[in-house]
This record gives structure tokens, sequence and C-alpha cells, in this order.
């Protein structure tokens, strides 16, 4: 239980350093954190993957939301979006097998949350940042909602799996 607060609370400040923050504190916080994690948290070497798996997942999905217009980004540096921005995907994906493993069991809940929390994330940074949804900002939250529905209980499916097969090798 212990593991899984440090890791909720380590993405939850370094949601508020990557969007406030910017590239530099992000780097700086994000480095730290995932050296924390690879101490302290880490299941198994293999999770490493699976982090990468899902931070660059999600940079392809802020990629695509910049492309057809639904985020635009100030200071973009990586095909649109900011490198804090991909600090944030590193420490959001480190909860996935740990504090929001729970979620891989009621994949039907994971799509609900993501489709409020998800967007409402991206929301409240625009108003942290020089990002901007594009008008209308209930169709970007729209576009956001499903993407988020889709995608984020498939990275619990895949968290999921990738447990199962860790507690059969044991």
């Amino acid at each position: 239980m212990k593991k899984i607060a440090i890791n909720l609370l380590v993405f939850q400040v370094g949601w508020a350093v990557c969007v406030i923050g910017g590239d530099l504190y992000a780097v700086a916080f994000t480095l730290p954190a995932l050296m924390l994690h690879n101490w302290l948290i880490l299941g198994n070497r293999g999770e490493w993957r699976f982090i990468v798996m899902i931070a660059l997942a999600g940079c392809l999905w802020d990629i695509t939301m910049v492309q057809t217009g639904t985020i635009q980004y100030a200071n973009a540096s990586l095909l649109g979006i900011p490198l804090w921005l991909l600090c944030l995907w590193l420490l959001f994906a480190t909860t996935f097998m740990h504090a929001l493993f729970w979620l891989h069991r009621y994949l039907w809940l994971a799509a609900v949350f993501a489709a409020v929390l998800g967007p409402a994330s991206y929301w409240f940074g625009t108003h942290l940042t020089e990002a901007r949804l594009d008008p209308p900002i209930i169709a970007s939250l729209g576009v956001m909602a499903v993407g988020w529905a889709v995608l984020f209980p498939f990275g619990m499916y895949y968290a999921g799996k990738i447990k199962a097969l860790e507690e059969e090798a044991c």
C-alpha cells in the first residue's frame, strides 16, 4: 500500500511540476522520479518496456491531437508537443501497474474515468500553460474523451496481462 501511495503522490506532484514548470523543471523532476520508481516501486525490469510503450502511445495521441487542431502548445519541440508532455507521459505510465492497477479488472470503469479525467487534465492544464484547446472547446474535449475512453482501457488491459505473465513465471 505504501508503494501505491508513493507512486500516486509522485505522479500528482509530477503533473504539477511538468505543467506549471515547463520543460526544464519537468526533466529535472522526471529523471529522479523515474530513478525512485526503479528503486522503490518497480515490479520487474520488463515494466520499463511497458512504461516506454505507454509514453510513446500517449505522445502519438497528443501529436495526433495537435495535427488535427484539437489542442495547440506554445513552445512545442517534439513534433508539435512540448518536452514536458513527454515527461508527464512517462510519469503517468508508471501508475498503470501500481496506483491505477486496480482498474485492469474494471475496464468499463477505466473507460469512464478516462473519458472524464483525461480531458479534465488537459482543460486544467490549458489554464496553467500557454496551451489552448481548439474552439469549440466542447468538441475538442469530446474528441479527447473518446480517445481516452478507448486508449486508457487498452493500456490497463495490457498491464493486467503483463502482471499475469509475471505471476505465471514465478
